[in-house]
């Protein structure tokens, strides 16, 4: 059932979707989407949990989906603070679903950009969550912070204004790490299976350009989010997973992941584990064989809350 929720901005109305299941829930997820996607691409596997049990509540952030006034909001989010509103807004979405079921674990996902998003939650209000899933995620890169000088100036100057340089540049070092070149697409990185990817291109609400506000934000969530020591604030003990597929860019193609968690493990946390899929790219949820990724997102939730 489809709803919307003021955000923290008090200026937009977050479009937000709850799954819910038809026995008793065990347990919650809240899902956090990524840059230039929208909630609604993640029906079939919120549906999927609801159906064994998993209440699911997805929403648009700010600058998605329907969570703009109008065409012209797309890829902006805010000009004051649009970190700390980001952030404030997924709290808030976490704090309905709790809301609604109080008695039961709660966990909390974030693929790509909405990774960055949790990461930087977590390390505040982790002791809200019973663990995490970090999809589609990345580790440190210093040309994060390498960047953000520039957009900082550029969001100064022209925050509303789209950048079709970022955007073509990112797509562009994307697309030449990957060993198949049989698609021209400028999307190609985010899915080996040509028909998604495809999909995600007649989609009005994706793959737009984000503004010179969205990529200072952006980068400004992987600087916090992706730094060396980004979880120290986080409980040793606390529960996360990191599921990308092997030629995924984003995750340095698998490299980034395996550094990640073994420097994570090096740091004392105890409940980090990793999954990579062979040959998948940025979007598992997306691949032709999702089935299998649904059943191991199902099954490492259903051992957390065990």
């Amino acid at each position: 059932m489809a709803k919307t929720i003021m955000s923290s901005d008090q200026v937009h109305s977050l479009h937000h979707t709850l799954y819910a299941p038809k026995n008793t829930a065990k347990a919650t997820l809240l899902i956090v989407h990524g840059m230039t996607e929208h909630s609604g691409r993640y029906e079939k596997f919120a549906q999927y949990l609801a159906d064994k049990d998993i209440a699911v509540l997805t929403y648009d952030q700010l600058g998605h989906g329907r969570s703009i006034n109008n065409a012209d909001e797309l890829g902006y989010f805010a000009k004051p603070f649009p970190v700390q509103t980001l952030l404030k807004d997924t709290i808030i979405m976490a704090d309905t679903l709790k809301r609604q079921y109080p008695d039961v674990p709660h966990f909390i996902m974030g693929h790509s950009m909405g990774s960055f998003v949790v990461r930087n939650v977590l390390q505040v209000h982790s002791n809200d969550f019973a663990g995490a899933i970090l999809m589609g995620s990345s580790d440190h890169n210093p040309l994060v912070k390498a960047a953000l000088p520039l957009t900082k100036v550029l969001n100064k100057l022209q925050p509303k204004r789209p950048n079709p340089v970022f955007a073509n540049l990112m797509s562009k070092l994307f697309n030449a790490q990957l060993k198949d070149k049989s698609s021209k697409s400028d999307f190609a990185w985010l899915s080996l299976n040509q028909e998604a990817v495809a999909e995600y291109e007649r989609d009005p609400l994706c793959g737009f350009d984000f503004t010179n506000n969205g990529f200072w934000t952006l980068f400004n969530l992987m600087d916090t989010g992706l730094a060396k020591n980004w979880a120290e604030t986080i409980d040793s003990d606390f529960p996360m997973l990191f599921i990308s597929g092997e030629n995924d860019p984003v995750g340095n193609m698998g490299k980034g992941v395996r550094k990640l968690t073994k420097r994570m493990k090096k740091q004392g946390f105890t409940h980090v584990s990793q999954q990579l899929y062979p040959l998948m790219r940025h979007e598992p949820l997306h691949e032709d064989d999702n089935q299998q990724v649904y059943q191991d997102l199902y099954g490492w939730i259903d051992q957390s809350i065990a």
